[in-house]
Formats: structure tokens, sequence, C-alpha cells
């Protein structure tokens, strides 16, 4: 069973709160969705009740129909207040690339920046979610994302039950790294990855994230004020890498586009640096990358 990070929002994709624009390059003015709405509204009482109906239901209807039944919920627009399906900023689970981030704009109690809807492989694997952190299981961030973004906001134990369901079966698509057929300069990669570079210690496991809230001193975008986590201060959820080179652009705002400039930052200006790395190493990662 898988689970992702970061976190699904319908229609809007991964982020921690605020009013969001979801930007799509030559389209008309973006559309709005209040994210605060996700955390809210949900007395502890309902959240319970349709938790304890989603775990009988998980157990007792055949897994495929589940599955079938969530995909369905998972790309209905009919479904959504504003016509924004999950499938919107996930398409087929992945990361949109021609969505663009989701920025938060100046209003009370939020901070000003965009966030990065991430790819959806292996969600089932990869709590808490949200780019924060701050939802720290899928079925409850499930309950609350109907509940205030359908138009019924009727978060049924059954919904909920099949969201999860065919969330947990989105694995990452087979690449070279899971045939064996990486290049030679993927390969030195890897093991650039697990060595010189240290990137296997935050980007661990078959998803290769430790799970875990780091601050890398990832740069703000001109403008942005983004707080990040409280715990640690400034922190944002590792993402998991699988299929990392087609979820441009890169870390939690969207800040680089290519990840050769992932490398470089990690090699010059992360908490990490310096790594020294030659120009040839960082171009071994950056195949490495290519090939998950």
């Amino acid at each position: 069973m898988r689970h992702v990070k970061v976190m699904l929002l319908a229609g809007a994709g991964i982020v921690a709160a605020g009013l969001l624009l979801v930007t799509q390059p030559g389209t008309k003015p973006p559309a709005r969705l209040d994210a605060h709405r996700l955390t809210g509204d949900v007395s502890s009482g309902q959240l319970r009740r349709v938790l304890e109906a989603a775990d009988v239901i998980d157990t007792t209807v055949p897994k495929a129909e589940l599955i079938a039944e969530g995909k369905h919920l998972f790309r209905d627009p009919a479904l959504y207040q504003d016509g924004l399906s999950c499938q919107g900023c996930h398409t087929e689970g992945g990361a949109n690339a021609d969505l663009g981030t989701q920025v938060h704009p100046t209003s009370a109690g939020d901070f000003v920046g965009p966030r990065d809807p991430p790819a959806l492989w292996g969600v089932g694997d990869t709590a808490p979610y949200l780019w924060t952190g701050s939802a720290p299981d899928l079925e409850g961030l499930l309950t609350r994302l109907i509940r205030n973004f359908f138009k019924d906001g009727n978060p049924t134990g059954e919904r909920v039950a099949a969201l999860a369901a065919y969330l947990r079966s989105l694995e990452p698509p087979v690449s070279s790294f899971d045939l064996g057929t990486m290049s030679s300069a993927a390969l030195r990669g890897q093991r650039l990855f697990q060595g010189k570079a240290g990137c296997i210690s935050c980007h661990s496991g078959p998803l290769l994230t430790d799970n875990r809230l780091h601050n890398t001193l990832v740069p703000q975008v001109p403008g942005a004020n983004d707080p990040g986590a409280a715990n640690p201060p400034h922190s944002f959820n590792t993402p998991q890498l699988r299929d990392v080179a087609n979820t441009a652009p890169y870390m939690h705002n969207g800040v680089f586009t290519t990840l050769r400039q992932v490398v470089e930052f990690y090699d010059k200006t992360a908490s990490t640096a310096p790594l020294n790395l030659t120009d040839q190493e960082m171009n071994d990662l950056v195949a490495y990358l290519n090939a998950l």
C-alpha cells in the first residue's frame, strides 16, 4: 500500500494554507481556491465517524471496486465546487507540468508566495502530508478535502475509502532505474547520490524520501515570505524523487526549473554545501535523477 507526501488538494495541488491562485501560462485569469478550508469545518466527532466507516469499507469491499470508484472521484470535475478536480493538478497521478504553481496572495494571516504541486506516486508511503507536514494521515486529509471542496460537502466513509484506495494504487512509472538499465553516467550518479553528494541522507528508501521535514535553505522567490513549518523552523517536507524528471519546477516553491539547478544549489548554497562536485559529477547526478 502506498501514500504520498505532501498532500493532495482537490483541484489545487498540495499546499498548506491560504488563498491560492492556480496559474496556468497562457490562460485566462487563474481560478481561486481558499485552502484554509482544507483543515476546517470537520468536527472531531464527524472525523472519527467517517474514519471508522472508511476502515470498515476498506476491509469489506473488494479493492478493485474501491479503486475504480476512487478514480472516478479523483477525476470528475462535476463533483467539485470550482470544477477543478484532483486530476487537474495531478494528471494520472503525476504532477501537471503545464499547471505552474499555486500562489498565495497577500491576505490576513497568510504568507505570500508559490507552492508547487508534486506528483502523487507512492502517496500511501509518504506521510505526513502537505509541504509543511501538517496533515498526519491520508484518510483524515481526504475527509477534509471532500467536506470543503466537493459541491455537496459530504465526506462519507465510502468516498474516503475509495479515494484512499485509488491514491494508494498510484505507483511510479517503470523507468531504467526499475529495469536495471541505467546508463554509465546514471550509475556514476547513483554512487555520488549515495556517497559524496550525501543525497541519500534525506532521500532514502524505495521512494527516495525520509518522510521528514528539513530546512535546506531553499531560496524564496522574489517577493515571497513563505515561512514553511514551525518545527523545525522554516522546514519543508522531503519530496519523493520517483519520476522527478517529469515534475518540474522543483522545490516547494518551484524556484528551480531544471534538475541541474537543483544539483548546483545543493553543491554550492544549501545547508549541506559545499559538496565540491565537479562539473562531470553534477552531470552524472542529473543523469541519475533523470533515470528515476
